[in-house]
């Protein structure tokens, strides 16, 4: 499905990353963990995929993009009230749909968009399910939704920082997320959760290499790759 939209807002949420919200059409409907193709520019000819970063049931669309001076991050910061965008989707089926044990979740940096969207949703939804989130990224200053996350109505879940770098401000773990971290902290049987992994395709393979070590099933993990950063 091809749409146009308008840009509203634009919301910062760390110095690097920002989200856009748009208007939503009439009858658009989309399942939180879904991304679109957003094109851009004359006839959308600047495109990349998009995830939805909001509860599903909001009145707008919003995407979030980490900024990284390429034309298409110029062109989407430049946007002014009004201006026309082009979508295509939804597309995907990555989701925490149809999962009745455990849920950990596994994301870097800008890979929290697709899941914030899903814990949304699942707050909408008085959601009982354990949830735990192992959010890695450089430091403190670049961990988007951190209010959100911190605030959000969900009595099962916990969140888990993971940074490159020390803290002074908050409480997190120091180093990367890897099979011993994870055995460490996730209280669940890990051959009884499902998990949901969020990033670059690199970091998508390394994160399925150490939950082999752990003895994780691939019927028990659920991906999604972000192809690139433009």
């Amino acid at each position: 499905m091809e749409t146009t939209v308008h840009f509203i807002e634009r919301v910062p949420r760390t110095p690097q990353i920002n989200s856009y919200r748009f208007t939503r059409p009439p009858g658009f409907s989309f399942q939180a963990g879904q991304y679109v193709i957003v094109g851009l520019g004359h006839e959308g000819m600047l495109v990349h995929p998009l995830s939805f970063s909001h509860e599903p049931r909001q009145n707008f669309l919003e995407f979030t993009k980490r900024m990284t001076g390429s034309a298409y991050s110029q062109y989407l910061e430049g946007l002014y009230p009004g201006d026309e965008v082009i979508i295509k989707g939804p597309n995907g089926e990555f989701s925490m749909q149809g999962i009745t044990n455990d849920i950990v979740c596994i994301a870097v940096g800008v890979g929290i968009t697709p899941l914030i969207s899903m814990l949304f949703d699942a707050a909408s939804r008085h959601d009982r399910r354990r949830i735990t989130l192992l959010y890695g990224n450089v430091d403190d200053e670049n961990i988007a939704f951190f209010d959100e996350l911190h605030n959000i109505s969900l009595p099962n879940f916990r969140v888990i920082h993971v940074l490159q770098s020390s803290s002074k401000k908050i409480q997190a773990q120091q180093g990367r997320i890897d099979a011993k971290m994870i055995y460490a902290i996730i209280p669940a049987d890990l051959q009884a959760a499902t998990f949901l992994i969020s990033g670059p395709s690199m970091m998508v393979r390394e994160m399925e290499e150490q939950l082999a070590l752990l003895g994780v099933s691939s019927s028990q993990i659920r991906v999604e790759r972000f192809l690139g950063y433009i």
